[in-house]
């Protein structure tokens, strides 16, 4: 009985690059763990971390289901791993830094919360994101076999970060009960439709695009700058449908864009990652 050698290269350029991120990924998450949990007991804790947790399973269950653990296993926990660790905290000082900065012009509190929310959040943390994709693409250019794979790639990324995220939020959400919890929930889980996933996804796609089928450089970096410029695009109007939308009307107005935007990018996914090589790739 002959058993089938598996002809895939093995990038230790991805290898050294996952270990990298999950060395630097681990010490920031427990810091940020720490921050977002320090001073209050145990059970608000649990249900803080257990409703982000269930959403961040959903999201890797479905990941795992489309894009079959590829390309390793390993830098599937570097790039989740970068997302709740290394990008959060870079997210944390950054908006902190801009925001002081921007509190302290002459804008009004309105504008400062718009400012802050739709202009310079988006920035920074698409840029914290950005930098884990970015490594992660480049080291494994030569196990990519489409460019969705590193959709997923941005989307794990982007996974990671709301999962730590979303803990903070539920933490103050408590404050007002199971119902402040729930409302959180619906908000963030629900209604925001895997929101972080989708931004850093875009950027992930058009990076690997940029890698794997750009014809020279230039073409690569107007790709790869693309994709940037649309997460920061969807970050910005996600946040500004929130800061927007209507009091009387705000989950409804909020979902109504945000859904079929969740809609669309799994579909696409899905169909980038299940072409056959034969037709034009994702």
């Amino acid at each position: 009985m002959t058993h089938a050698v598996s002809l895939r290269p093995r990038s230790w350029a991805l290898v050294v690059c996952s270990l990298i991120l999950i060395a630097l990924s681990v010490p920031t998450a427990i810091y940020e763990w720490n921050q977002a949990l320090s001073g209050i007991d145990a059970s608000t804790g649990w249900l803080a971390v257990g409703a982000s947790t269930l959403s961040a399973i959903v999201g890797l269950a479905f990941l795992a289901w489309a894009a079959r653990l590829k390309p390793t296993v390993l830098s599937w926990l570097a790039a989740f791993g970068w997302g709740t660790g290394g990008a959060l905290i870079f997210a944390g000082f950054g908006n902190g830094f801009i925001d002081s900065a921007v509190e302290a012009s002459n804008l009004s509190d309105e504008a400062v919360d718009f400012v802050t929310s739709v202009l310079t959040g988006p920035i920074v943390e698409e840029t914290g994101k950005g930098i884990g994709v970015l490594a992660l693409i480049l080291a494994a250019r030569k196990v990519l076999d489409r460019p969705a794979q590193g959709g997923v790639l941005g989307a794990l990324v982007g996974l990671g970060f709301a999962w730590g995220e979303d803990i903070g939020y539920y933490v103050s959400a408590l404050e007002d009960g199971m119902s402040g919890l729930w409302e959180s929930f619906l908000a963030r889980a629900l209604l925001g439709a895997y929101a972080h996933a989708i931004f850093t996804g875009v950027f992930g796609y058009a990076l690997a695009w940029a890698v794997l089928r750009a014809r020279n450089a230039i073409v690569g970096f107007l790709a790869a700058a693309g994709g940037f410029v649309g997460a920061l695009a969807l970050h910005a109007q996600a946040n500004g449908v929130g800061f927007l939308a209507p009091e009387d009307s705000w989950n409804l107005t909020y979902g109504a864009i945000e859904i079929p935007v969740l809609v669309v990018s799994v579909a696409l996914l899905v169909w980038g990652l299940r072409r056959h090589r034969a037709t034009l790739e994702a």
